[in-house]
This record gives C-alpha cells, sequence and structure tokens, in this order.
C-alpha cells in the first residue's frame, strides 16, 4: 500500500474528531489535574462564577475554541485534496483522457513543498501579532511566566490555527488553479447540457463550505469581551475568501461556454444570414419555418447561463452563510444556559 493510498483511506471527520476530541480532553485532563475546575469563596459565601469576573472561564472557553479550529483545520485541508482527485475522476466521462489518463491526472493534484514551508513561516510570523489586537492586551503577551494555564493554549496553539489556515487557503487556491486548467482537456461542450460539468460546481461548493465551516468556529469567539471587531473584520475576509473560492475552479469552465457559445451563436448567424438571402430571394429550395427555428435556437443558446450554476446552488451558499450566524446563536445560548444553571 503506498503512501497516498494510506492519506486518501483516512477519512476527515475521524481526523477533524480525533484530533479535536484528543486535544479538549486533554485540557480538561489538566485543568483538572491543576484544580482549575474548582468554584472559590468570596466573602466568605460560596461563589460559583467568582472565576468569570476574573477571566479565568473566559480563557477556557477561547482555549476550546482554539482545540476545535486545530481540529477542524487539518481534516477540512485533507477533504480539499481527496475532494479534487474525486473531482478530476468524475469527469472522466467529460475529459478527454483514458480511464489510466484520468487517474494519473487526479494524482498530480498535490501542494508544493516548498510553498507550504514558505506558507508555514508566513503564519508563524503573522501569529505573533494578534495577541495585541484583542483587547484587553496584557502587558507581556509572549512571556510564558505571566501565562494561565489557559492562555498557555491560547499561545501554543495560536500559531498553529493560522498556519492551518493559510495552508487551507494555500490548498483551495492550488487545487483551483489545477484544475482550471484541466478544462483544457474537456471535450466539446454540449451547451444543451452542463450537467457533466456538475463536478467542477461541486468543488466550488466544497471550498466555500469549508472556509465558512472555518469561520462558523471563529464565530463562537464573538460571545467573549473584545473580540466582536476582530471577528468582523475575519469574517468579511473570510466571505470574501469564499465567493473568490467558489468561483476559482469554475474559472476555466467560465471560459470553456463562453467561447462554445460565441461560436455556436457565430455559427447560427451564418445560418440566419443565408437563410434571409433565400428568404429575400423567394428560393424554392428553403422551407417555412427554417428562420424561425434558428432564431429561436439562437435564442435558446444565448440564454445558456456561463457558469455552471442552477438553482440548488445558490439554495446551498444560502444555507452555508447562515452556518456562521447559526454557530454564534448556539454559542449565545449555551453561555446563557450555563449561567442559569450557576447561578
Amino acid at each position: 500500500m503506498t503512501n497516498r493510498s494510506v492519506i486518501e483511506r483516512i477519512s476527515p471527520l475521524w481526523l477533524g474528531i480525533g484530533i479535536g476530541g484528543a486535544l479538549i480532553g486533554t485540557l480538561i485532563l489538566i485543568e483538572t489535574y491543576l484544580g482549575r475546575w474548582g468554584a472559590t469563596m468570596t466573602g466568605g459565601e460560596f461563589d460559583p462564577l467568582a472565576r468569570v469576573s476574573s477571566g479565568t472561564l473566559r480563557d477556557l472557553r477561547i482555549a476550546v475554541v482554539h482545540c476545535l479550529v486545530i481540529g477542524y483545520l487539518p481534516a477540512a485541508l485533507l477533504h480539499v485534496m481527496q475532494s479534487s482527485r474525486r473531482t478530476v475522476l468524475g469527469l472522466q466521462d467529460a475529459l478527454d483522457c483514458t480511464p489510466q489518463e484520468c487517474v494519473t491526472l487526479a494524482a498530480s493534484v498535490k501542494l508544493s513543498p516548498r510553498l507550504i514551508i514558505i506558507t508555514g513561516v508566513i503564519g508563524f510570523v503573522l501569529s505573533f501579532i494578534f495577541p495585541y489586537l484583542v483587547p484587553p492586551v496584557p502587558p507581556h503577551p509572549w512571556t510564558p511566566s505571566a501565562w494561565t494555564p489557559e492562555v498557555a493554549w491560547h499561545r501554543i496553539l495560536g500559531p498553529l490555527t493560522l498556519i492551518w489556515s493559510l495552508w487551507l487557503g494555500f490548498a483551495i487556491v492550488t487545487v483551483s488553479i489545477r484544475l482550471s486548467r484541466i478544462t483544457r482537456r474537456l471535450k466539446r461542450i454540449n451547451l444543451l447540457d452542463l450537467s457533466p460539468l456538475t463536478p467542477f460546481t461541486q468543488q466550488g461548493l466544497t471550498n466555500a463550505l469549508l472556509l465558512i465551516g472555518s469561520f462558523s468556529i471563529w464565530s463562537l469567539m464573538m460571545i467573549e469581551t473584545g473580540f466582536g471587531q476582530m471577528m468582523w473584520i475575519i469574517g468579511v475576509c473570510i466571505l470574501g475568501s469564499t465567493a473568490l473560492a467558489l468561483l476559482a475552479p469554475l474559472q476555466g469552465v467560465h471560459r470553456r461556454i463562453r467561447q462554445s457559445k460565441d461560436q455556436e451563436i457565430e455559427r447560427v448567424n451564418t445560418e440566419i444570414e443565408k437563410q434571409w438571402r433565400l428568404f429575400q430571394n423567394h428560393d424554392i429550395n428553403r422551407h417555412s419555418g427554417d428562420l424561425a427555428d434558428l432564431i429561436a435556437y439562437r435564442s435558446l443558446i444565448d440564454g445558456v447561463p456561463e457558469w455552471p450554476f442552477t438553482g440548488s446552488t445558490y439554495a446551498r451558499l444560502v444555507l452555508y452563510t447562515l452556518l456562521p450566524i447559526a454557530a454564534w446563536a448556539a454559542g449565545q445560548f449555551a453561555e446563557e444556559l450555563l449561567g442559569r444553571v450557576l447561578q
């Protein structure tokens, strides 16, 4: 069994659950070992909310979000690579290649190790800026002696989350460029049936979903003090990137559809001109209705969408954009429920 086949057999879902679950489990064990769960005595009375006022519970929730993100991002990156290869294999009937050539073409969709290293270094460097962007800014955010056990999780996992976020974006860009180039090997496009091009649309939707899924987890931070403005900025950036991630794999298809439409309309216009001349000359070889049929056909071709989207595509996009709102609402509900339980 080759290394590539091992990677393809890994389930992104279970990978994410395994990493995220292991990190949260370790966090709970460490918090328990350090006695961080115990409520304190305030003014001689038992106060289970004393930790909230000190910010410890806030830091703990942020640490949990980091654990969830770290579990999600590697799984999302793996899913991008696996889905891109399935996309190429799903285009076998539309591509001008043999089954073996399609398998080889699918295997060629991979990431450059050199660019992975460069992207990782950029993410690592940028991660040191983030603690200064979220109020209240600690006096010495990168001094380990000043870290609480919960903050230590932020400082350790923070650089990893940014590195993996950039790797996910890099994977989406690489896959999209590769798929866009593959459109050069498409057979003649049937403008009246764009269903063979559906795998390209599915890949674009996958890219969009994975980016919005990442923001859905980060949106849980909006319930914490100081993160509102930052989350709005991140949200706008991610939603803008989502639109680009959706369209990027379809750029090549868009060009091919537009070229096919232009060629077909040009051909029909030539036929219309011939029929018009026959009509003017009262040629007996002309059949009644030929000109009207050609004009109707040209109108039909002109109405073919240049992006292979359907109504279900737009419906799914709308549902995807609601995910961060749903995650934020769930976080608010959980926060309110927890507060009522602890009162």
